[in-house]
């Protein structure tokens, strides 16, 4: 059984987008062109820019997004949730891939099934069998973990009731890696949340392209068991950013 179903076309448009972006002017078009060709399209796009040199703010305007101050992912997306008008607001990385239909499964199975938040099943964009399957096998234990109340998200699509989102004050900044994950945990926590198996949504694996495939999977392990063992991550203990991808905070 899948997360559609053939119940009426939630009403449009009550969704803001938010993006948080560093240096994307390659990918942004593909995303927002995604995003517009949704078949409940967005009220608006906002990109949380965090000190690009590459012109993305100028991009993003010529795109016809708003744009805010940005800084680390968490930062971003509250300084964009922030902005946001919408009822629901939609989080999603730049090197995202959609088809026409996610949001519109996306909030029939969020006004279904009444939940605050939701993320999603996802694929990578290329790659070879060992990756395929470890991110196969990672979307089943997101799916499985979020079922019995250990939420897990994918970061690059999380959905969230804008009123859940100020209720938890948003993301919270002082955690550097897996804060999406912690995020969602919350929204279990608060209200309702799901990971769904629909829709499936594409995510650029360009940083398994830099570190490899067993070095990305490793990193991950032992990110999770610090979360299980030891608690959110809030010093760079993994060398999660490269020094140039550790941004100041605006003032």
């Amino acid at each position: 059984m899948t997360d559609s179903t053939t119940s009426p076309r939630p009403a449009a448009p009550r969704v803001s987008v938010v993006i948080p972006a560093k240096n994307e002017t390659a990918a942004l078009p593909r995303v927002v062109a995604d995003l517009r060709a949704q078949a409940i399209p967005p009220l608006e796009i906002v990109v949380a820019d965090a000190n690009s040199t590459d012109g993305t703010p100028d991009l993003a305007r010529e795109l016809g997004c708003a744009v805010v101050p940005g800084g680390l992912p968490a930062e971003g997306r509250n300084r964009g949730a922030a902005r946001a008008r919408g009822e629901w607001i939609l989080f999603v990385d730049a090197d995202m891939g959609l088809e026409p239909d996610a949001l519109e499964i996306a909030m029939r199975a969020c006004e279904r099934r009444r939940l605050d938040g939701i993320s999603t099943w996802f694929k990578p964009d290329h790659g070879g069998r060992l990756l395929r399957l470890s991110l196969y096998l990672s979307n089943w234990y997101f799916y499985l973990t979020s079922k019995v109340g250990w939420a897990h998200s994918i970061g690059g699509f999380i959905l969230v009731r804008r009123e859940t989102h100020e209720a938890l004050g948003g993301f919270d900044t002082s955690i550097l890696v897996a804060e999406d994950v912690e995020y969602t945990l919350r929204i279990g926590r608060y209200g309702r949340y799901a990971y769904l198996r629909r829709p499936v949504v594409e995510f650029a694996v360009r940083r398994f392209d830099k570190e490899g495939t067993w070095s990305m999977n490793l990193k991950w392990i032992g990110v999770e068991l610090h979360r299980i063992f030891l608690g959110e991550i809030r010093k760079d203990t993994f060398r999660y950013f490269k020094p140039g991808e550790r941004i100041p905070h605006h003032p």
